[in-house]
This record gives C-alpha cells, sequence and structure tokens, in this order.
C-alpha cells in the first residue's frame, strides 16, 4: 500500500468512527430515556398492584365494608388488567358477594388475595397468614353499640308521627 492509500484508509475509517461516534452520542441518552421511563412505569404499576393489594389486606376482615375497601375492590379490574387469574378470582368473588356470605365466598376471597400475593412475589404468605386478623374488642363492642342506637333511633322515628316540644318555663 501507497501511503496515499494508507491516507485515504485512515480518512475511511476515522469517517466511519465520527459516524459510530455520533450515532452513539444520540441512541446513548434516548437509550437511557427510554430505559428509564420503561422501568419507571414498571415500578408505577407494581406500586399500585403493591396499595391495592396493602389495602385489601388491611380491611379483609373488617367489621363492615368501609369506603376504602370498596375503592379498592373497584380498582381491582384496571391495576390487574394484565393477572388473568386474578380477574377471574375478583369476578368469581363479586358474584358471590350478592349472596349471602357462605364457605365458597370466604374461600374464593383467600384465593384472590393468594394469588394478588403471588404476583407480588410474597411467596411465603401461606392461606393461614393471610386468613388471620385483629380486630380489638373494643371495635367490636363500638359496632355492636352503634347498630343498637340505630336500631332504636329507628324504632322511635318509625312510631312517631310528630314530637312535641314543651317550652321550659324559666320563672326562678
Amino acid at each position: 500500500m501507497t501511503p496515499d492509500q494508507i491516507a485515504i484508509a485512515t480518512l475511511e475509517i476515522q469517517k466511519i468512527q465520527t459516524w459510530i461516534t455520533a450515532v452513539a452520542i444520540f441512541l446513548g441518552p434516548l437509550a437511557g430515556v427510554l430505559f428509564t421511563l420503561w422501568f419507571q412505569g414498571r415500578k408505577e404499576r407494581r406500586d399500585a398492584k403493591l396499595q391495592l393489594f396493602l389495602a385489601l389486606m388491611a380491611e379483609r376482615k373488617s367489621l363492615r365494608v368501609s369506603p376504602q375497601l370498596a375503592q379498592a375492590l373497584n380498582k381491582i379490574d384496571v391495576v390487574f388488567s394484565d393477572s388473568p387469574t386474578i380477574k377471574n378470582l375478583w369476578h368469581k368473588y363479586y358474584a358471590l358477594l350478592s349472596q349471602p356470605p357462605g364457605q365458597e365466598r370466604d374461600h374464593t376471597w383467600l384465593e384472590l388475595l393468594t394469588a394478588m400475593a403471588a404476583e407480588l412475589r410474597y411467596f411465603r404468605l401461606s392461606q393461614t397468614d393471610l386468613d388471620k386478623f385483629y380486630v380489638p374488642q373494643g371495635h367490636v363492642d363500638d359496632a355492636e353499640f352503634q347498630q343498637k342506637i340505630a336500631q332504636n333511633w329507628a324504632r322511635v322515628l318509625e312510631n312517631t308521627e310528630r314530637f312535641v316540644v314543651v317550652p321550659k318555663n324559666d320563672e326562678t
């Protein structure tokens, strides 16, 4: 090879290196941004699943269906849209909610929580763990007391045509 050919070959190699560098300068940050967006979206979806699961676990054996539990149940179709097993169990449980409480409903509820735990990789949570719950006796007593008050108020209001108000005499 002559020196001119070597110089031309070197220029060609440098031109290719310049193009490779330019493409790397452009694609490197773009790939980083795309990876970050993908990872962030994945993390947000997992966090939404985790928050929903924790909300259901916190209220799993509550004395009444709280607004938070109802909201959490209503989010299952969206948050777990990519999990057909969980959606099917949720639809089965939803159908059972219109029936009187029973063993099938309890079993389906535990199956639903177990499937969610598995989706979130809580493999060491057993159905026994998921079925455990704590309700302070004070909460039970308060709920019973509130129910008695409501029943008595309803009885009084339903059996009263009008309230009689007697003016108070302040002649002391």
